[in-house]
């Protein structure tokens, strides 16, 4: 072994001022709480805990055996071993010794492992039973392999206690010249690390907090987890690897064990916001993160989440030759946020931070250079000094300090911290991993018949980067072949995503291979992919996955053509953030929620599309819904009330009658009765709900189905009126105010307002109780086809449906549904009873329901400035108006926590999708405006709510409201007695013509009924279901809001006053935006 560049001693290169070592920290640790939990390792489905005893016990005993086979101050020890407990105790083991920690992992092929293995020179290998199996790849020679659970009993602790400047850790990066850099740690340096940590990251947290370890132990940051949580008394939960890599499985181990602090790369935390992290309180206060660029939008959407008031983030940033980490940025959600990612920040303890330029000299403020680093985090050194890569260590001037040029550009700022610009050359990140595109290149050429080679690397579209590789080879060679070699001779994360092989490369008039070209081609491939996906159209049946589809997706997610039938989605590019995109785009593709391991098990698209089918058949709700589609209820006299008729029903009972009849008003041309008779009978037969009476039996609601039943249908001709339009109106109130007898079906009323001689309203009123704003759009199209049909004197010719509205109340009602409660007690724990609303009168509980509306039309300009707002952040334009009352009511109420209810469809079975009924849920939303919070910041926040609160459609208002028991305020909704509804009816009326044919003016008679957007007519009634809900009506051109309130609070002044401000405030937050 060559003999490594030692540090020149100075005053910054003084790690502890005691020379006490991170290793004597964790001893002391061990010795005042050595009956405490120190490590938890969750494996094989069992939870494995051990003491600060018996980890430094199992250490000591491994010591000794290294001590017994000779090893040397300072020598590399190879630790191959799989995730778990076992790792850490080999690690302290090793370091106990006075020997390096040189850590290797089953993941490496066997050629990396012989590569690595041979250039260390290292001739022990800690390794357990994974790890042996392995070890025959090493390679021949002298070689002592032990076992991390050591026999023998208690003994006195090793002797050879390691000093600061003794070598602690040998890790491996990749390097530009095709070799592997072996980086030099010492102790000092790691104690400087692990004591600078501790008041800033862990004293803050108080003893025993739990740090969840996530990164592959051949990282750098798994070293700095280890040692700091131990040093400081936490508790290290070491993942498995299922836990570290799937989101899903992440938050929940995070929940169960009440983590506090977690160290993630950046990619990983995207991942993470997209599941929902920050969405519930949980004991986590600290997330560490970096490894590349932190996108800014990632950290504000995290932050401006219901848990996101507790949570600090901390973007670290340090090469491995600096020992882990050598700057810091503290964010919260206080801290302003600009730009597209988070800076670096400023130096941490001991360590020293500045820009250069190529000769070295330090920069000003603002002038863009070299980040160079010195002080007590730099590393010895390479293993071999001597190979071309290693002149990042350099010496400032004559004698003077050791410095380490990065290579990554920046430039300080004027509040003194440091800021990313980018690479001087052409190493990226990858998952956080350090990656030099030419030791890949340098690794394909030496395979047989590759002539040239080369790797860029390319967005991902995700927020990371994909590795491309271009290469020219003779016949011998081809993509498959080649990519088989980089996965025998490279870690999982150099392997490139795609392989691409050309006649010859491109190349510069200076002959070097003309990367920006193939970049270019590269993102251009990329591109294809997704084409030839959209190409396919959208699936014809949401949840039947087409293994053509199927394939192209994954296409898309690679950045390649779609994949052959039984192709392995790891083998030609895939890993787990990409499977866990690929999982998100066939939930958002065929409505069909895939765990990640289903991936996994299952990576072909063959394979995948025979899995889910089955899991389409299941649903949504896949969890209470073990078979294709709903039971089939047994014919009976009646049967229970699906939870959301139950609640309808109950609020008839409290005197709601009026405000729960829905009028439904279309402008017609000259209707055919009788054809509507028939379409009428149709639909009908078609449809339970449009059958159904309710009665009440040993004291609980039921709902009876009637075989055979008509609807009246009624025709009143107003055209003789003076003002036809208010008369037709009139009708419409009074019909309106009729209310619903629920012990007499059908629940529903047909009126054809004659307003001339070709011109008709088709009016249809329907209490909620069997209906809802999906329902009408079922209703229609089925109504739609059918008078089609009878006007053509045909039978009507309709799907079949999978199942009837009985069934689902049926299915429903045996859900157990408290299992859901638990998330909204998280999401919603301590939210107030309702919100106190400043009103005009106090309300007289004899006259409840009664109400008004105000309405007014945003201009064309103000909503398409709102469309842009929202399209701007990737936010819906629902999100927006969300945001837009949370912050009229934090302006109103002075509180800055406000929960709204919102409807959800809450079709939670595929097989209801095509049924009219009532199946809408209320959905609690919390929002946490402050007035010094940003508009963007709340609109994040009202889209992760919202995303989440959508996600647990599932669990029925009532349950969550029974389990919270909050305050209760008579004559008032709990919890949500102010209520927020998006809507947009476009284009979803089916085939019918929007617009009266040719020649028929705004009448005549077509074939089929005009059910639009735009022959909606608009129906203002005085009743009011809540205080003061909020409606915003989303048509092609503006938006329409409207507050409809309750008369007993309001004067309809005020609440004028309340839309215009709403409206003011909307073009406030919209004056920056250009449509």
């Amino acid at each position: 072994m060559n003999a490594p560049t030692r540090p020149t001693p100075t005053a910054d290169s003084t790690p502890d001022p005691t020379h006490r070592t991170w290793l004597a920290l964790a001893r002391g640790q061990a010795e005042r709480t050595p009956d405490a939990v120190a490590v938890i390792c969750e494996r094989q489905g069992r939870t494995h805990r051990v003491t600060h005893a018996e980890l430094h016990a199992r250490a000591d005993r491994l010591a000794r055996a290294l001590l017994r086979a000779g090893i040397r101050r300072g020598e590399p020890v190879a630790v191959l071993t799989a995730r778990s407990e076992w790792t850490v105790s080999s690690l302290l083991g090793v370091l106990s010794a006075g020997a390096a920690y040189f850590p290797l992992t089953t993941e490496y092929p066997a050629e990396r492992l012989r590569l690595l293995f041979a250039a260390s020179g290292s001739r022990l290998v800690v390794a357990d039973e994974a790890g042996r199996n392995a070890v025959p790849e090493i390679g021949e020679g002298d070689l002592t392999v032990l076992t991390p659970d050591q026999p023998g009993t208690p003994g006195p602790t090793p002797e050879a206690v390691p000093g600061p400047g003794d070598l602690a850790a040998l890790l491996y990066t990749s390097g530009s010249t095709g070799t592997p850099k072996g980086v030099l740690i010492e102790h000092g340096s790691l104690t400087n690390l692990v004591t600078g940590l501790q008041n800033m990251l862990y004293a803050p947290l108080g003893g025993r907090t739990v740090e969840a370890l996530s990164a592959p132990f051949v990282f750098d940051a798994a070293l700095q987890q280890s040692l700091s949580c131990l040093v400081n008394g936490g508790i290290l939960l070491v993942l498995d690897e299922h836990g570290r890599r799937d989101p899903h499985r992440f938050l929940e181990l995070v929940a169960r064990h009440r983590v506090g602090l977690i160290n993630v790369v950046a990619p990983f935390l995207a991942a993470l916001v997209d599941v929902g992290l920050g969405s519930t309180t949980t004991a986590l206060r600290h997330i560490v993160t970096g490894g590349q660029a932190v996108p800014t939008a990632v950290v504000r959407r995290l932050l401006g989440r219901p848990a996101g008031g507790s949570l600090t983030v901390w973007s670290m940033y340090g090469p491995t030759e600096t020992t882990v980490d050598a700057t810091c940025l503290r964010v919260d959600r206080s801290t302003p946020l600009d730009g597209t990612a988070l800076g670096l920040g400023t130096a941490l303890q001991g360590v020293s931070v500045d820009v250069r330029d190529e000769q070295l000299r330090i920069l000003r403020t603002g002038e863009p250079g070299e980040i160079c680093i010195g002080g007590a985090g730099l590393a010895r050194g390479y293993l071999h000094p001597g190979q071309a890569d290693s002149t990042g260590f350099v010496t400032d001037g004559a004698g003077g300090p050791r410095l380490y040029r990065t290579g990554d550009l920046g430039r300080l700022t004027d509040t003194g911290e440091l800021e990313f610009l980018g690479r001087a050359d052409d190493q990226v990140k990858v998952r956080g991993y350090r990656v030099e595109p030419g030791e890949i290149g340098n690794v394909l050429v030496s395979c047989t018949g590759v002539t040239e080679a080369a790797v860029v690397a390319v967005p991902d579209g995700a927020g990371d980067r994909d590795l491309v590789a271009f290469y020219a080879a003779d016949a011998r060679v081809d993509d498959d072949a080649l990519r088989h070699y980089a996965r025998t001779h490279l870690p999982p994360w150099m392997v490139p995503s795609r392989f691409l092989r050309r006649a010859e490369l491109p190349h510069t008039q200076n002959g070097k291979v003309d990367r920006a070209a193939l970049t270019d081609e590269a993102t251009a491939a990329a591109g294809g992919a997704d084409a030839a996906l959209a190409a396919l159209g959208e699936p014809a049946v949401t949840g039947t996955v087409d293994e053509k589809e199927l394939a192209a997706l994954f296409g898309v997610i690679l950045g390649r053509p779609g994949l052959a039938p039984d192709e392995d989605f790891f083998a030609v590019g895939g890993h787990s953030l990409k499977a866990l995109r690929l999982a998100d785009r066939i939930s958002a593709r065929w409505g069909i929620a895939v765990p990640l391991r289903t991936v996994y098990d299952n990576p072909s698209p063959r394979a995948l599309a025979h899995v889910l089918g089955a899991l389409g058949a299941l649903g949504p709700d896949s969890r209470t819904a073990p078979g294709a589609h709903l039971p089939r209820a047994e014919d009976a006299d009646d049967y229970p009330l699906s939870y959301a008729q139950q609640r309808m029903w109950t609020l008839h009972q409290l005197g709601g009658s009026l405000a729960y009849n829905v009028p439904i008003v279309m402008d017609q041309g000259d209707l055919d009765r009788t054809a509507l008779e028939k379409a009428l009978a149709v639909v009908v037969n078609r449809h339970d709900s449009l059958r159904t009476s309710f009665t009440v039996r040993d004291g609980e609601p039921r709902q009876i189905v009637h075989d055979r039943i008509s609807l009246p249908l009624s025709t009143v001709d107003v055209s003789d009126a003076p003002a036809p339009t208010e008369a037709a109106e009139q009708v419409i109130r009074a019909e309106a105010a009729t209310p619903f007898d629920l012990t007499e079906a059908p629940l529903a009323r047909v009126v054809i307002v004659r307003l001339s001689t070709d011109r008709c309203w088709l009016v249809l009123t329907l209490h909620h109780i069997i209906c809802d704003g999906w329902s009408i759009v079922v209703l229609s199209r089925d109504l739609n086809e059918a008078y089609r049909a009878a006007r053509r004197q045909q039978p009507a010719v309709l799907p079949e449906l999978p199942a009837r509205y009985r069934d689902f109340a049926l299915w429903d009602r045996t859900r157990d549904v408290a299992a859901r409660a638990p998330a909204w007690r998280e999401r919603l724990g301590g939210v107030a009873g309702h919100l106190p609303l400043p009103a005009d009168f106090r309300p007289d509980a004899e006259e409840a329901f009664l109400g008004g509306t105000c309405a007014r039309t945003l201009d064309r300009e103000l909503s398409a400035r709102l469309r842009a707002l929202a399209a701007r952040s990737d936010r819906t334009p629902a999100a927006v108006f969300l945001a837009l009352l949370g912050w009229l009511l934090h302006r109103l109420t002075s509180l800055e926590d406000i929960c709204v209810g919102m409807g959800s469809a809450a079709r939670i079975h595929p097989d209801v999708e095509h049924l009219v009924g009532f199946f809408v849920n209320v959905l609690p939303i919390r929002l946490f405006p402050r007035p010094d919070m940003e508009f963007d910041e709340l609109a994040d926040q009202a889209f992760t709510a919202l995303t989440a609160a959508l996600e647990q459609q599932d669990c029925p208002i009532d349950v969550v409201v029974k389990d919270l028991n909050p305050q209760r305020t008579a004559g008032t909704q709990p919890v949500t007695n102010v209520m927020f509804a998006y809507q947009n009816f476009a284009d979803v009326f089916g085939p019918a013509p929007a617009d009266p044919p040719p020649g028929t003016s705004a009448g005549g008679r077509a074939d089929g009924l005009f059910l639009s957007q735009s022959r909606l007519i608009d129906v203002t009634l005085d009743t009011a279901k809540f205080d003061l809900t909020l409606y915003v009506h989303d048509t092609a051109d503006e938006f329409r809001v409207a507050f409809e309130y309750d008369g007993r609070l309001f004067r309809h002044s005020t609440v004028d006053r309340y839309l215009a401000a709403l409206e003011r405030l909307a073009r406030a937050v919209t004056r920056e935006v250009h449509a």
